[in-house]
């Protein structure tokens, strides 16, 4: 009886990796950050206005505030964050473990709640963009504290820690050589998280009226600006720009996740 070749069986494309999806998203950001950053060029050539006949500028000179503003909230709510998961370890080694759980506890519960109303609120009571940005990164800040203590709690579980243990490595040594140079990447992959937060924190705030000034610009002020007047063409530019950027922010913290935790 004759053998018929039989069709090779179709496989699945292999989806992208989480660290490929990360370096989409730097990639994404870093051309929206250009575009934004040029975006004054498109005047005269010289002049730093709003070009409020020319909606996809606009959009592209708002998103310097927008970005600009996001950068900074998420330096200081990864640092508040990380510095919250050390001092987390800090108490559990000096107090016990008890008092560890406790203020990781408070992070985790913190983390669920609705923290991002905080930043209309401060815009409209407190008015200053320093005072603005320190909120918003607190809003962002338990979310952080309750990854990074996680991260840092499967590295102190790590084989080379247990093995340099065993040989009878001294704890200086232990801590300079094996456990310091392996802490900044799962600490990055914690502080990363903040900035998709805060980007989201000061858009909402903004659409309401109650975040950046108008001089700074903001695409979440456009949206909300458009949409009142009903203006579909000046909604659409700033709406987009804003949800590319988020998707970028949130691909970003995705992306150094899975390179922390690439076996």
């Amino acid at each position: 009886m004759a053998e018929f070749d039989q069709p090779p069986l179709s496989q699945p494309e292999p989806q992208p990796t989480g660290f490929a999806r990360g370096l989409s998203g730097a990639a994404v950001l870093a051309a929206l950050a250009l575009a934004a950053a040029a975006a004054p060029l498109m005047a005269d050539g010289s002049a730093l206005h709003r070009l409020d006949a020319d909606p996809v500028a606009a959009a592209l000179l708002d998103g310097r505030g927008s970005l600009s503003f996001a950068l900074l909230a998420a330096v200081l709510g990864g640092a508040l964050g990380i510095g919250w998961a050390l001092l987390a370890g800090l108490a559990g080694t000096l107090v016990g473990k008890g008092a560890e759980r406790r203020i990781v506890i408070a992070a985790q519960r913190m983390a669920g709640w609705p923290l991002a109303l905080l930043v209309p609120l401060a815009g409209g009571l407190l008015g200053q963009v320093w005072l603005l940005a320190l909120v918003t990164a607190l809003t962002a800040a338990p979310a952080v504290a309750a990854l990074a203590h996680a991260e840092l709690s499967v590295l102190m579980r790590a084989e080379f820690l247990t093995a340099a243990r065993a040989a009878a490595l001294p704890e200086r040594e232990v801590l300079r050589r094996h456990l310091i140079p392996n802490l900044m990447r799962p600490l990055l992959a914690a502080g990363t998280l903040a900035l998709p937060r805060v980007l989201a924190a000061e858009s909402f705030a903004s659409l309401l009226g109650l975040g950046l000034p108008p001089t700074l610009g903001s695409w979440g002020a456009s949206v909300g600006l458009a949409a009142r007047l009903g203006d579909p063409v000046a909604f659409a530019p700033p709406a987009l720009l804003l949800a590319l950027a988020l998707w970028a922010a949130c691909a970003i913290a995705d992306g150094v996740a899975a390179g922390v935790r690439k076996p």
